[in-house]
């Protein structure tokens, strides 16, 4: 099987896969998928693209709050391309970034099919 990787995709046996393309689909796998991305896992979410495409970058915005991943020229994060002014990521904001987690600071739910009310148990 043939790999190519270049800035901004990766080419599987002639198949590019486009940075925005991955992130929808993954998306799309659970209805928690961006929630958990948004809060507290983005960094680990960077480490996922970095996983795939090895050119990756992290970012961070100006209020330390939010990592995105810069492929080529774009920024993403787990809604697609990310707007907005972003900073490269020094090491102590990747020792912060580290500690994030959304498995330690939240709690997921259930649904009421019938009623949308939380279930829990």
């Amino acid at each position: 099987m043939y790999i190519s990787i270049n800035t901004t995709n990766v080419s599987i046996g002639g198949y590019v896969l486009e940075p925005e393309y991955l992130i929808k689909a993954l998306r799309d796998t659970d209805s928690y998928i961006e929630m958990i991305y948004l809060n507290g896992g983005c960094y680990r979410f960077y480490k996922f693209l970095k996983s795939i495409f090895p050119k990756a970058e992290p970012y961070i915005n100006p209020r330390k709050d939010h990592v995105v991943t810069k492929i080529g020229d774009n920024f993403y994060d787990i809604r697609g391309k990310a707007d907005g002014m972003f900073l490269p990521l020094l090491e102590q904001d990747i020792k912060m970034c580290e500690e994030w987690s959304f498995a330690r600071n939240n709690w997921l739910y259930r649904e009421c099919p019938l009623c949308n009310e939380p279930i829990i148990a």
